[in-house]
């Protein structure tokens, strides 16, 4: 076989020039055409896209709106409870701190009164606690069984030497209620009614009107119960 030669005319390249000049023409044109497309695509799709979005935020508003609308009433209900809450507990725990210091004041009052008991068994003396001017309470140790001093219940009348004082029922109203000379039954106290000059009772400087409160701790709660002490106590104590 012969050879075959692949060699082209100048004419012939001359026109596949052309050709290929054409295709990128074209290749330019269409890519052209394809960006234009894309940009008025885009725009177009701004331009829808804007309403819904805006729509969106508006909604999203008011839902923001009504949420606070509907939270705020919870919110302020809760604030008020929790300030019934706070101060019901400061009202329970000043309940409390008082409990407590009311527990101290009669635990404290007890143990004095034990003390005073043993006290005046140990020394053979009788103790006796008075309620002086503004309410100051005022401990008077005894040694002899000259006390004195008389009682007779706060308010005038019934009075006697320490130790014999007696009660006398005055009337009994339409209650029920006993009236002694002294004033109302139970309501009276029994208090120094007079004190002898240079006695027991002036020289350790006890004061007329002066109610008895305790004696050798035990607490003074009526004018029977207060002469029954004394003489149980002032048995104990010598003559002079």
């Amino acid at each position: 076989f012969g050879q075959m030669s692949w060699e082209t005319s100048p004419r012939d390249s001359q026109k596949i020039h052309e050709e290929f000049e054409a295709v990128e023409d074209k290749v330019a044109e269409v890519a052209q055409a394809a960006g234009a497309k894309v940009a008025h695509v885009a725009e177009t799709g701004e331009e829808k896209v804007a309403p819904i979005a805006e729509a969106v935020e508006e909604k999203a508003a008011e839902v923001d709106k009504a949420a606070e609308a509907e939270v705020a009433p919870v919110v302020e209900a809760a604030q008020e409870k929790a300030a019934e809450v706070a101060e019901a507990a400061q009202e329970k725990a000043a309940e409390v701190q008082q409990g407590v210091v009311a527990a101290g004041k009669e635990g404290a009052e007890a143990v004095s009164a034990t003390m005073d008991a043993a006290l005046a068994a140990v020394t053979g003396v009788m103790i006796v606690e008075f309620v002086a001017e503004k309410s100051e309470v005022k401990r008077v140790d005894f040694k002899t069984k000259k006390l004195g001093f008389e009682i007779a219940m706060s308010g005038g009348g019934c009075c006697g030497p320490a130790g014999q004082a007696q009660v006398a029922v005055k009337k009994v109203d339409k209650k029920g209620q006993a009236e002694t000379c002294c004033g109302p039954a139970g309501l009276a106290k029994v208090a120094v009614k007079k004190v002898a000059k240079r006695g027991q009772a002036e020289t350790l400087g006890v004061k007329s009107g002066w109610q008895l409160k305790s004696i050798n701790g035990t607490e003074v709660t009526g004018l029977k119960p207060s002469q029954k002490l004394l003489e149980e106590s002032l048995a104990k104590l010598p003559e002079a």
